[in-house]
């Protein structure tokens, strides 16, 4: 019986042990390590942290969590085959600066996450690259600017999570989309790109692109494009101020474009080149230089749109409220036939 109390208070005092050795962590100010997974420190004052984001990579186990004091890390990052939590301490104070003119980080494989970072390049970088072949990626809640991409996800991938981020000033495309599949775009402000905010191509379908801010880009807000383009959905989204609004062309076509205010674009507010059986419902186009338009497109369905130049707003009278708003496409014509009378309250990225 004596040694039978020994041997529990031995173990009681190794949990207590443990339990302790965790609170001093917390209390110097590293924060909690996760269960079931290891993590590694970057930057700060604690015994054993890394000097450089790569370093912790390369010294991690897949499943780890890289967790980075506020900072700047002059260097170019690449997960390779890890599949890691990457987490800066504060995206206005945590900065990844490119030093080569490969990505400014490089994910390499699936089921890995990035957030809290600034990541900057050159002209001749691109910011955040996703390796071919990777699923369940999540990038969230960054500031991406200064490179000749933004985002660019490599032919193919799947179920990439591209989450409020406020993405800019890149010389070409906010974010690259070629051949991916059930990939989310979400809450993300996108200004000032030398070319689209975003560019969904080559046979990508199943994509969402929701409730996002669009403004200011050299070329379209958003361009899709490609044969199989198909079923995605864009949907919530302030796009304005871009050189045209959405363009769909080389066939895409079965997309839905609903509830989004398009506003105020220099060409067109919506342009379907080649472009059959979408749907367009319940979108404000308001003051682009032309709201819509069509060519070698057939099958599109308008409804409930709300538009600035429709007769039924311009003049008030009952009679005016009934005609249909046609959608001129050369010498054809679409008509949305229950244009609505008020604009919709559409926010984008909040």
């Amino acid at each position: 019986m004596k040694k039978n109390l020994v041997v529990k208070s031995m173990i009681v005092g190794i949990i207590l042990l443990c339990v302790g050795a965790s609170s001093v962590t917390a209390l110097n100010g590293q924060p909690s390590q996760p269960m079931g997974r290891g993590i590694l420190y970057v930057g700060g004052g604690g015994a054993g942290n890394y000097t450089s984001i790569q370093e912790a990579i390369d010294n991690c186990t897949s499943g780890d969590t890289i967790y980075v004091y506020a900072g700047t890390y002059a260097e170019n990052v690449d997960t390779k085959l890890k599949k890691v939590l990457l987490m800066g301490e504060n995206r206005e104070s945590t900065f990844i600066e490119g030093q080569t003119t490969d990505p400014v980080v490089r994910i390499g494989n699936s089921d890995t996450t990035i957030k809290g970072f600034t990541m900057k390049g050159s002209s001749d970088e691109i910011i955040l690259q996703v390796a071919t072949l990777c699923e369940d990626v999540y990038i969230q809640n960054n500031i991406i600017e200064n490179g000749v991409q933004g985002i660019s996800l490599s032919i193919p991938t799947s179920r990439i999570n591209i989450i409020g981020n406020t993405i800019f000033d890149n010389v070409y495309v906010g974010i690259q989309v070629q051949t991916s599949t059930y990939t989310l775009i979400k809450g993300n402000t996108i200004t000032a790109n030398g070319a689209q905010g975003i560019d969904l191509s080559v046979n990508s379908n199943h994509n969402s692109i929701l409730n996002n801010t669009i403004t200011g880009n050299g070329e379209e807000g958003i361009a899709i494009g490609g044969l199989a383009s198909t079923a995605n959905t864009i949907e919530g989204n302030v796009i304005r101020d871009n050189k045209l609004g959405i363009r769909f062309t080389g066939g895409a076509g079965s997309n839905e474009i609903r509830s989004n205010s398009v506003e105020g674009n220099a060409m067109e507010g919506l342009l379907l080149s080649s472009s059959s059986e979408n749907t367009i419902e319940m979108n404000n186009f308001m003051d682009n230089k032309r709201q819509a338009t069509f060519k070698i497109s057939s099958r599109n369905v308008w409804d409930a749109n709300y538009w600035s130049t429709w007769i039924g707003v311009k003049l008030t009278a009952p009679i005016f409220q009934k005609f249909p708003k046609v959608i001129l496409g050369g010498i054809r014509m679409n008509f949305d036939k229950n244009p609505a009378l008020v604009p919709y309250n559409i926010t984008g990225a909040v």
